[in-house]
């Protein structure tokens, strides 16, 4: 039984590393087979639903790799400014580890299936209302008042995700960092 837990998990960071890098419709079975050195018969034993339910356990994994690393910032961090600075860099870190190609899989996720998946649709907005909650709930603990807190946890995701999308593209962390600026003196 292990064995399959450890073939399901490794399937399962092959697919968010493939959708990070490439997207969902970009990402094939093929490429999540190779990935994850998995025989492609395991693949379909544990994926009955396919490549959206991979997507969904995908965005599962995500969010509690998103969550985790908050509230490590969150502990290491002794004002709001100091907190959002963190969750940016580390964004920036894992970004440019990439070499600008790994970006959020929920966004493509969420663009390309939304529409046609409830569920994805679904995995989706919990994703991204628990990091806005998530970073809200930290803001307050710094001070910020808790409509405030939540409006900057909006701006803060939203900000990310499109800066995400222009480093991408200029093959550069220079927008996070940007950003990372303004929201740290969006909470001094």
């Amino acid at each position: 039984m292990g064995q399959r837990t450890d073939t399901r998990d490794r399937i399962i960071r092959a697919s968010l590393q493939a959708m990070r890098e490439q997207g969902y419709g970009a990402t094939s079975i093929s490429d999540i087979v190779d990935a994850s050195g998995a025989p492609r018969g395991s693949v379909t034993f544990h994926f009955r639903g396919g490549k959206d339910e991979m997507a969904r356990e995908v965005i599962t994994l995500r969010t509690a790799q998103v969550l985790e690393r908050l509230d490590a910032a969150a502990a290491d961090s002794d004002s709001a400014a100091v907190f959002l600075t963190a969750c940016v860099d580390a964004v920036a870190a894992e970004f440019a580890d990439s070499r600008f190609t790994a970006g959020c899989p929920v966004v493509p996720i969420s663009i390309e299936r939304s529409a046609r998946s409830s569920e994805l649709r679904d995995a989706g907005k919990d994703f991204f209302r628990a990091w806005r909650g998530s970073v809200a709930r930290h803001l307050a603990a710094h001070g910020i008042d808790s409509p405030r807190a939540d409006r900057v946890a909006t701006l803060a995701v939203s900000a990310i995700e499109g800066a995400l999308v222009i480093g991408r593209t200029e093959q550069t962390a220079d927008a996070l960092l940007a950003v990372r600026e303004e929201l740290r003196l969006l909470v001094l």
